[in-house]
């Protein structure tokens, strides 16, 4: 669970002004969460969430930081909340249960595969967010028969049936009956999956192997995880040009 701070507190520690100041920003509408205005001075805010003054991204307050890979077997929920259990955090060592770590996007219960979990907001900006267009890659298995041009759809960027903004363009690669690999560029809701039915598929396997430029490690089977290399990191950033 990520340790929670008061945004005007929060806005302090990120060298935004006393905190005084700080409340004043927010009082008149200068503030913004995830996207939202926020006018509370004492709303609750984590050190992964986006927070802008002006409409410009604020960095978190510098704090211990920590990047961990992790290969995500099916079964797990990228969540805070219990109910949900069991979770991708339940799986964190001792050590790292304090630390603030969310994961960086989400992949469901469902999918396996690459996963970041990180306490750094200014990297879980640099990599979520869709102007940086850092690819994630799926290998999918699927049921059914897709539509013909289904790669240039994609390419062009595919209208969801319940979703009147076309995703960004990616990449379909169609391989033996069933298979295919996917690149997108952003991370809506089940998106790969929406995709696919869109199409007129159906998702019955899902994995992601790639983020950025960084493969799923080889060293990592389903279920365990490391603090990310220096190269990794650096890899998974990559965003396409």
């Amino acid at each position: 669970m990520s340790k929670t701070y008061r945004l005007d507190g929060w806005l302090a520690e990120a060298d935004q002004g006393s905190r005084s100041e700080c409340r004043k920003l927010i009082r008149k509408g200068k503030v913004s969460v995830n996207g939202e205005q926020e006018k509370r001075i004492n709303a609750p805010v984590t050190d992964v969430m986006i927070i802008e003054v002006n409409g410009q991204f604020v960095r978190a307050p510098r704090r211990e930081a920590l990047t961990v890979v992790m290969h995500k077997p099916v079964g797990l929920a990228c969540s805070n909340d219990p109910r949900e259990a069991p979770l991708v955090n339940d799986c964190l060592p001792a050590e790292w249960q304090n630390l603030g770590l969310n994961t960086v996007g989400r992949l469901d219960r469902a999918t396996s595969g690459l996963l970041l979990l990180t306490n750094d907001g200014s990297l879980l900006h640099r990599l979520i967010h869709p102007k940086r267009k850092v690819p994630k890659r799926y290998q999918i298995s699927y049921s059914g028969q897709l539509k013909g041009q289904s790669i240039q759809l994609v390419a062009d960027g595919l209208t969801l049936a319940d979703d009147p903004k076309p995703c960004l363009p990616a990449e379909l690669i169609l391989q033996t009956e069933g298979q295919a690999t996917m690149v997108i560029h952003e991370g809506r809701y089940h998106q790969v999956r929406r995709m696919i039915q869109c199409l007129g598929g159906e998702v019955t396997d899902l994995h992601r192997d790639r983020l950025g430029s960084l493969d799923l490690p080889k060293d990592l089977e389903p279920g365990s995880m490391r603090e990310i290399r220096a190269e990794e990191l650096i890899a998974a950033q990559q965003a396409d040009e």
